[in-house]
């Protein structure tokens, strides 16, 4: 008879879940090893990476790195990001696991150095998007990778960027200012052909990560046989995130996305029927939207983007203007925000402008969506009511 726990209670699950080996050897280094698993019940395949460093004396002083991972990646959420399912902590034994999704692909160096540019469905250009919108939500969440090489990034067989290995990673906080890193010669990569300012300075930011991820990048399309620089359309903007000194380079990874933007509007070609169907759509959202709640976020996926308008459309279905602007705003805005309702939103309006869109390529897409969120960024953010004492 099953007991009614209270609240505070512990809840132990003892009933053992069995895998099936299909992988013994999936790779590893110096901390540990990953497997292939299956789960039998939902035929679904997993890895799994074990913490099992190489020296045991190493073994107690790196264990809180493996648990820091687990707590990086249950707080991130991101189609370019891997997903961890579950972990197993045996702490008494300084040892652990954790099971995350299994991606079935190639890592980026790999993938670059088979790129053949006439004949790739996925571009240089595509990886790039997705690896800097990756770091953007990385970015937004406190978190620095601080290990990017090209085993960390793995690329699966639809073109989707996958980042892995949060190992060394770690959220950043002012408390972190000024602390002695453990981890400084391997975060800091004194093999590396290039190196930061930071490197001698023996410090390692969001911005050292902007350095390394181009670096690396950079790096990979030179040393290919079947494409170059010519086959990439961001060279200006790799450039300045790999300046030696941190303060000329970009100010942040949203910044980058903002100059991705730009860079694209420069070089594509637009109609004035184009020019006029995003104008009149975004300038009513923009002039609608008066403040955010918080530090804003926004949703850059375009399918959840498209499927958000589509339903504000839905919704408003037999009117001949949107009722309630949020239903609009909150396509791209994911936060909490004040709006103005007075500011009319004809459904025509909203209808032209996703029919254009949906009618754009993937990159044009991502392009607009961009442009879009650069357009609206700057709106302000309320500073909150002081909280009185009395």
């Amino acid at each position: 008879m099953a007991v009614t726990k209270q609240n505070g209670d512990i809840i132990p699950f003892v009933k053992q879940k069995d895998y099936i080996m299909v992988n013994n050897d999936l790779g590893g280094g110096s901390f540990g090893k990953t497997v292939l698993l299956q789960d039998p019940f939902i035929d679904e395949l997993f890895v799994a990476k074990k913490y099992e460093p190489e020296y045991d004396e190493i073994k107690e002083q790196f264990y809180k790195n493996f648990l820091d991972e687990i707590k990086i990646l249950y707080k991130l959420n991101h189609r370019n990001i891997v997903r961890i399912y579950n972990y197993y902590a045996y702490e008494n034994i300084h040892t652990g696991y954790i099971l995350m999704e299994y991606i079935d692909g190639k890592n980026i160096g790999k993938f670059i150095g088979d790129y053949v540019a006439p004949l790739e469905e996925i571009t240089l250009d595509d990886i790039f998007l997705q690896l800097i919108d990756a770091f953007c939500y990385i970015e937004t969440h406190g978190v620095i990778h601080r290990d990017i090489r090209e085993g960390n990034i793995l690329i699966d067989k639809n073109g989707t960027v996958k980042i892995i290995d949060f190992g060394i990673g770690k959220i950043a906080s002012k408390a972190d200012d000024g602390d002695i890193d453990s981890l400084a010669a391997d975060i800091n990569r004194a093999t590396s052909d290039t190196l930061p300012q930071e490197y001698y300075e023996g410090i390692y930011t969001s911005l050292t990560d902007m350095f390394y991820l181009a670096e690396l990048f950079g790096r990979l399309i030179d040393n290919a046989e079947d494409c170059d620089r010519t086959d990439f359309s961001y060279n200006d903007i790799l450039d300045k995130m790999m300046e030696r000194k941190p303060e000329n380079r970009f100010e942040s990874f949203a910044a980058i996305r903002e100059a991705i933007g730009k860079h694209n509007f420069l070089y594509m070609p637009i109609s004035d029927e184009d020019r006029k169907i995003y104008q009149d759509f975004t300038n009513l959202v923009y002039r609608s939207l008066t403040s955010y709640m918080a530090e804003p976020r926004f949703n850059t996926d375009c399918s959840i983007f498209i499927s958000r308008l589509e339903k504000a459309l839905t919704t408003n279905l037999f009117e001949t203007a949107i009722q309630k602007n949020a239903d609009v705003i909150s396509s791209v805005v994911d936060c909490g925000f004040h709006y103005n309702n007075k500011v009319c939103i004809p459904n025509e309006t909203v209808r032209n402008f996703l029919d254009w869109f949906r009618a754009s390529t993937p990159q044009s897409q991502a392009l607009v969506l961009n442009n879009f969120i650069a357009k609206i960024a700057d709106i302000q953010v309320e500073e909150p009511e002081p909280e009185l004492p009395f």
